[in-house]
């Protein structure tokens, strides 16, 4: 492995229930959607960034067959709110800011959880 490569890092088991108390606030309308987690760990600042999304979804049968297609959810915020020990800082973001924005629309959540900055 080079310097210049990012060392894999898995995710401590804090993070793991901290993520499956945060999805259960996400209810997708489509079962087949699955929801993903990316997560980076920023060890200057000692703090965790955590994205949750929701993936597309395939169209099966009529004119749009096979066609891939943004999952409809819904977002519970008190109960994502609730993965965290104490009330969390939220931001909803409901534009692209630039052109080059890869997250564009989102809802965030800044706070501690399990006695780690998220």
């Amino acid at each position: 492995m080079s310097s210049s490569e990012t060392p894999e890092v898995s995710p401590p088991s804090w993070l793991r229930w901290f993520v499956n108390d945060a999805i259960r606030g996400i209810m997708h309308q489509t079962d087949s959607a699955p929801v993903g987690c990316h997560f980076y760990f920023d060890a200057e600042n000692d703090l965790w960034e955590v994205t949750l999304f929701v993936g597309r979804s395939e169209v099966l049968g009529g004119a749009h067959d096979g066609k891939t297609v943004p999952a409809g959810l819904e977002v519970d915020v008190t109960r994502v709110m609730a993965a965290f020990d104490s009330a969390p800082g939220v931001l909803w973001q409901a534009e692209h800011v630039t052109p080059h924005d890869e997250l564009g629309p989102h809802l965030s959540f800044e706070g501690e959880t399990r006695g780690h900055d998220v």
